[in-house]
Order: C-alpha cells, then structure tokens, then sequence
C-alpha cells in the first residue's frame, strides 16, 4: 500500500466527514487506506465514522493520552509506506498529496513534507518553522513571540520569500496538522514521544529526525485548507497555555545541554513563577484566575522535578481535567 493517513479525533465529528470526503475527491491514482483514532470524545457521534465509511478503520481508544499517542496507535497498524498525519481541520482541494508523495518518493534523504497551510479569511498559515533557540524561548516566555522584530522576520519574511519561489524548500521541521512522513524514518527512530500531550510533538520528532540524517520540506506547490475548528478550543484557553508551556518544558530538557540548559530552567522557572504570583493576586477576585494559578503551580511543580521525572511524565486527560474547571 502506498499511504496511511491517521486522522485523530476528539469532539470534531463534522470535521472528520469533511475531511473524509476531500480525501475521496482529490486523492487518485494512490492506494491509500484512513485510519481515525478517536480520543475518548464524550460527543460519541463518531462511532457513526464505522458506519458511514466502512473501508477507513476506526480506532477508540478509552483513555486520551494526547495527540502523539493517538497517532502513534494508528501508525503501530498502518500498512502503507508513507504515512500522512492529518488533523480533522485540514481539507485538501486539489492532488496536493500526491505531490507530497511523489516528492518523498523521489527524495532519498527528504523525511517529512508537508504543504502551505491556508487560513480562510487570512491566508498563509505563519509559524516558527526554525528549532526553538534560548532566543525564541525568551520571547515566548514573556509574550513576545510575535512581536520581536527578529522573530517576525524569521517567520514572516523565511516563509513569504520561499513560498515565492514555488520550490521545496528545508525547513527545520514541518506542522503536524498536515505532515507526511516516510515509513522508513518511523522504523528507524520511532514515533512521536508521549510524554507530549499536544504541542512540539512533532518538533521534537523531526529533531531526531535531523540527528539521525533526515531532512524536513515545505513543498509550495502543495497547500490545504485549516479550517482552525480545534477541538482545544472547547475546553478553554488556559487548557492551550498550559500544554504549550508544558510541552516546551519537556522538549527543552531533551534538547539543551550544559550552561543552555542551566540558562533555560532558570528562564522557565522565572516565567512560571512570575505568573504564579501575578495569578495569585488575581484570584482574589477572579475565577478564571484562580483556573489558571493552578495549571501554572502544576507545571512549576513539574519543572522542579528531575529530568528523567519530567521525561516520563504522562498527561492522562481524565485524571487532570479538574485543573482546568
């Protein structure tokens, strides 16, 4: 078989179909079979997904461990030789992954490609597409990710110029919304690391991935739509904080090394703390404060643990949940 394409769910029923139903429309000439894992999603109207399309098959899996464990179950069954990892969200409307195919084909050292991803409305999908640096971290950690001159050069200006020129181009690593990658790779370093929950999974993949020779591309010729309907957005803001906080802190204790590394933990601790204070304060007369004081104390009790604590960590959903209300 040619491709696998692992679509996991949680709570985006509509999406799934949408998304489905592109796929049947502009994939030709491609053996390829869908493989939906669903995340323990309370709406269980998903369970209709093994009637409405019998040929895909359907994983439910009765604890949510987050979006790398997910795809790690339908990658451990696939039979294809290229495996394409899609969000609900994203709708192809042309043969763009038979060109993300064919590129990784004929691409002997090419790992992963994935396509330029379009907001409807805004246009080109921006994200940091470079590794995180003690720079891009300082600069998250005190908001400014998007702010800081350079940094909206790296993001802005890399990605218009390449995009541009209408050829592959390398990129540190491409967004796991819409990511093909070759079976080969998988076999050789394994999936995604679960000690992620969401968020830099697939940064810290391709981060092995460069270490053991392969290399990331953004192909201009192929694009998809992101519909952004994320099934985090229903549980809430402070939800999507703390799993990007938490997932840099545990790719960060994978990646730095000797004074970096030094440089880096007393940044995270500085931010966390700071916030811990600030949200102290506010809860005094807010609610929502009081939420996110807590998710914050959380991750700072994380970051004090040791580093083969915070390696092994598991986020299991249900356990946690409480945090967040």
């Amino acid at each position: 078989m040619d491709l696998s394409i692992i679509i996991v769910n949680y709570n985006v029923y509509d999406d799934i179909q949408n998304c489905i139903k592109a796929l049947h429309e502009h994939v030709k000439d491609i053996e390829y079979e869908i493989i939906v894992v669903d995340n323990n999603s309370p709406d269980r109207s998903i369970l209709n997904i093994a009637s409405m399309y019998p040929e895909a098959v359907f994983i439910s899996l009765e604890t949510n461990y987050g979006f790398g464990h997910a795809n790690n179950v339908g990658m451990k069954i696939a039979k294809g030789k290229y495996f394409l990892l899609l969000n609900p969200d994203i709708l192809f409307t042309d043969n763009s992954v038979g060109i993300l195919l064919n590129f990784l084909r004929e691409n002997a050292k090419a790992g992963t490609a994935g396509p330029v991803q379009i907001k409807p409305g805004s246009g080109i999908e921006y994200y940091y597409t470079f590794f995180p640096s003690l720079y891009s971290r300082m600069m998250q950690e005190f908001r400014l990710y998007m702010r800081a001159s350079l940094m909206k050069k790296r993001i802005y200006n890399f990605l218009d110029d390449n995009i541009k020129k209408n050829e592959p181009f390398k990129v540190d690593w491409v967004i796991g919304s819409c990511l093909m990658i070759k079976r080969e790779v998988y076999d050789s370093i394994g999936g995604l690391d679960e000690a992620f929950f969401l968020y830099e999974e697939e940064t810290e993949w391709q981060y092995r991935m460069k270490q053991n020779g392969w290399t990331s591309y953004m192909i201009p010729k192929a694009s998809a739509i992101h519909e952004h309907h994320s099934s985090t957005s229903k549980i809430g803001k402070t939800f999507i904080y703390y799993h990007e906080f938490r997932s840099r802190i545990i790719f960060d204790h994978k990646k730095f090394k000797g004074f970096s590394y030094f440089f880096r933990i007393l940044m995270i601790e500085t931010g966390l703390f700071l916030r811990v204070i600030y949200f102290s304060i506010r809860s005094i007369f807010s609610s929502q404060s009081k939420i996110k004081l807590k998710a914050y104390f959380d991750l700072l009790k994380l970051n004090s643990s040791s580093k083969s604590r915070i390696l092994s960590d598991r986020f299991n959903f249900e356990k946690k949940k409480s945090i967040f209300v």
